[in-house]
C-alpha cells in the first residue's frame, strides 16, 4: 500500500538548499585563490632564497665573485634584459679600489624568472654612509641605492655601494600578499620573513 504521510522536498526546501551550497562554495573558491596567492608569493620567495645561497655557494666554491642582478628598474644586462633577475660570475674577484671587473665570458648569464603572478616590489638595503665615522647620523637615503648583490670568494655579501645587509621583498602582482627575504652580511644569513598581507 502507499503510505499517505510520505512527501518531497518542496520547491521552496530545493531553493533554499541550492542557495547555501552556492554560498558555501564560493567561500570555497575565494579561500582557495587565497591560499593559491600565498603559496606562489612563497614559492617565489623560496626560489630566490635559493638562488642567493647558491651564489654564495658558487663564490665560495670557485673562488671568485659572483652577483646577483636584480632587473626590475634596474640597469639591463646583456642576455638578461627580460629576467626578474640575474646571475653573474666575475672573472676574477672584486675589490673596492678595483677597476670596474669584467664577467666570466665562459660562464653564460643566468636568467631567473620567479614564478607567474609574482615579482620583486621593493629592495630595501641597510647603507651605513658614515665611512666609519660613529658620530655620523645620515638617512639611508641620501646614500643613493643599488640593485645588486655580491656575493664574495671569502664568503661575505655586500651590494655595490655602501651598506651591507637589506631586503627583497617579494609580492604577488598586486602587492598582497608578500614576504620579505632578508641577507646579512656579518653573518652570510639568508632567511625568508613570513608572509604578510
Amino acid at each position: 500500500g502507499v503510505r499517505e504521510d510520505e512527501r518531497g522536498f518542496t520547491l521552496q526546501e530545493l531553493l533554499t538548499t541550492i542557495a547555501i551550497l552556492g554560498i558555501l562554495i564560493t567561500i570555497a573558491v575565494i579561500v582557495f585563490l587565497a591560499l593559491l596567492e600565498r603559496w606562489r608569493v612563497e614559492a617565489a620567495a623560496s626560489q630566490f632564497a635559493a638562488d642567493l645561497r647558491l651564489a654564495h655557494a658558487r663564490a665560495t666554491n670557485q673562488l671568485t665573485d659572483w652577483r646577483v642582478v636584480f632587473m626590475p628598474d634596474g640597469s639591463p644586462v646583456s642576455g638578461c634584459a627580460s629576467s626578474d633577475y640575474c646571475m653573474i660570475k666575475l672573472r676574477v674577484p672584486y675589490g673596492a679600489g678595483d677597476e670596474a671587473p669584467t664577467l666570466d665570458p665562459e660562464a653564460p648569464r643566468a636568467p631567473r624568472e620567479l614564478p607567474d603572478g609574482t615579482k620583486i616590489k621593493e629592495v630595501t638595503f641597510d647603507p651605513d654612509c658614515s665611512a666609519g665615522d660613529a658620530e655620523a647620523v645620515i638617512p639611508p637615503s641620501s646614500c643613493g641605492g643599488t640593485r645588486t648583490l655580491e656575493f664574495s670568494s671569502n664568503g661575505t655579501v655586500r651590494t655595490l655601494r655602501p651598506g651591507q645587509s637589506g631586503t627583497v621583498r617579494i609580492s604577488s602582482d598586486d602587492g598582497s600578499p608578500h614576504c620579505d627575504v632578508v641577507f646579512n652580511s656579518a653573518t652570510s644569513r639568508i632567511r625568508i620573513g613570513s608572509i604578510a598581507y
